[in-house]
């Protein structure tokens, strides 16, 4: 099926059960396009991401950034200027995407990058800036960075000492100075900019290293309240705690990949249940099955789209999206093959468009957002966001479970290698349910091949294949069935 058609189906989908269940739900889920050009992240939220029911985009950092002939990834997260041109395009095509996208229904949650400038003796920007390490022109001198006299070249070493952490360079990258109000100036007169042009929100990248004090000085300088997240690298042992960022904004639930990989890899369902005991509140929290730091750094501990662990994968990402904790972010990116491998660009080093004339995506993007079992569970979260509780919790004990969201959706993920035969107690009302994340539903007609039949008493049976889930929705009932 083409993204043009599905497009068209998601908002019939949408638009029906919207017509059986009353006022439009809340939008519940945003999505990480990394490194997607603007002009593609436009289309995407008009075909895809508005109909299917996202909430927001997370794009790449958009600042004038380190201009880099072999384009690796982590230059974009090096800082020339805060001028609007990068790779992903310049400031007009910025503007067109972020107004495109509000149409859609999506907002525009941008990476900024305020801890640091860049790692260079001297170099370029994208946008043709020349910089030295310590002189950025019309915008920060020498005397506007840390110069913390540690470990004879200002890095920093010893990630539990405080001073270091928020004093000292992250690999040599020239940490700003965030208590002079001079430069707590200038990444609000950033930050505004980006709220003029239609922003909604923000990702803090390496908040940590930059004290929640001096954070909550430059918030208190921007003309608008964004939506605001911390990138926090936590480390249970170490001085900077979560703690510290909630009261100005949301947290990275840094840990919850690794929690999800414990729970299905290594089969221990108890950990899932109880995934919410070692985070911030549910409402602080920013989950994800990965990012991309996590998946370049080869982490054992987590799972991975690329690769023999995919399958596991998307079933921990329907189960994210499932279970009511935390405000949930699906990642999209592309294959690499190795750690520094940025995206595909063109003979001016701008990114390759992603999306070919029919929307399909091109490789080596994996458009991981697209795949089928996304739509249907971003609307399933929308739908049961007023029951954020779970009930009816059911496992085997290793590798197979179910829980209810309330009298609203029931959900069954088996990832053994052998078939669920079972019956399920729930709190869903009598009548017929499709399995939305099945082959036999039918976006189109709203139809599915083998109803469930749940009993007056909220009780079905039925069979789940191995490394398959199930997931009613109340009001897919309602549908017709073939």
């Amino acid at each position: 099926m083409s993204i043009k058609n599905l497009s068209r189906l998601l908002a019939l989908m949408t638009l029906t059960w919207g017509l059986v269940a009353g006022a439009t739900p809340p939008r519940t889920v945003f999505v990480q396009l990394f490194e997607w050009p603007w002009q593609d992240i436009a289309k995407e939220c008009e075909a895809y991401l508005g109909p299917a029911g996202f909430s927001a985009v997370q794009i790449s950092p958009p600042h004038e950034h380190l201009f880099w002939k072999t384009t690796p990834w982590w230059d974009r997260y090096q800082v020339v200027s805060y001028k609007i041109i990068s790779r992903a395009g310049n400031e007009a095509e910025f503007t067109d995407m972020v107004q495109r996208c509000q149409k859609a229904g999506v907002d525009i949650y941008a990476d900024v990058v305020i801890n640091h400038m860049t790692g260079m003796r001297d170099g370029e920007g994208f946008g043709g800036t020349k910089f030295t390490h310590y002189d950025y022109p019309g915008l920060y001198s020498y005397n506007d960075f840390h110069h913390c006299g540690r470990n004879g070249n200002d890095d920093i070493v010893n990630y539990r000492d405080r001073y270091e952490v928020q004093n000292c360079e992250l690999v040599d990258l020239a940490d700003l100075a965030t208590e002079s109000d001079y430069v707590r100036t200038q990444i609000a007169k950033y930050m505004d900019h980006l709220l003029d042009l239609g922003v909604k929100g923000f990702r803090v990248d390496a908040a940590k290293h930059i004290p929640a004090d001096d954070l909550a000085a430059i918030y208190r300088k921007l003309k608008k309240s964004p939506y605001i997240y911390h990138e926090i690298i936590f480390d249970p042992g170490g001085p900077i705690q979560y703690s510290e960022y909630t009261p100005y904004g949301d947290v990275f639930a840094y840990d919850y990949t690794q929690v999800l990989a414990e729970g299905f890899r290594n089969k221990h369902p108890n950990a899932l249940k109880s995934i919410a005991y070692n985070f911030p509140a549910s409402d602080k929290s920013i989950v994800s099955v990965t990012n991309h730091d996590l998946e370049r750094h080869g982490d054992a501990n987590i799972l991975s789209f690329n690769g023999a662990e995919q399958r596991l994968y998307r079933l921990a990402q329907v189960f994210m999206l499932a279970w009511p904790f935390g405000y949930p972010q699906v990642y999209s990116g592309y294959r690499f093959d190795n750690f520094d491998q940025g995206p595909p660009v063109d003979s001016t080093y701008k990114t390759l468009p992603i999306l070919d004339a029919n929307m399909n995506c091109q490789g080596p993007w994996t458009c991981e957002h697209r795949a089928p079992e996304i739509a249907p569970m971003v609307e399933f979260r929308n739908r049961t966001d007023k029951s954020f509780t779970y009930n009816s919790w059911w496992t085997n004990g290793s590798d197979q479970i179910a829980f209810g969201r309330g009298t609203t959706g029931f959900v069954v993920i088996n990832y053994s290698s052998n078939d669920l035969t079972k019956e399920f107690n729930t709190a869903l009302t009598g009548g017929e349910y499709c399995n939305i994340l099945s082959k036999g539903f039918n976006l189109q007609s709203k139809s599915c091949v083998n109803p469930i039949k749940v009993d007056k008493n909220g009780r079905f049976t039925t069979t789940i294949p191995a490394m398959a889930p199930l997931v009613l929705l109340k009001n897919s009932n309602s549908l017709q069935r073939k």
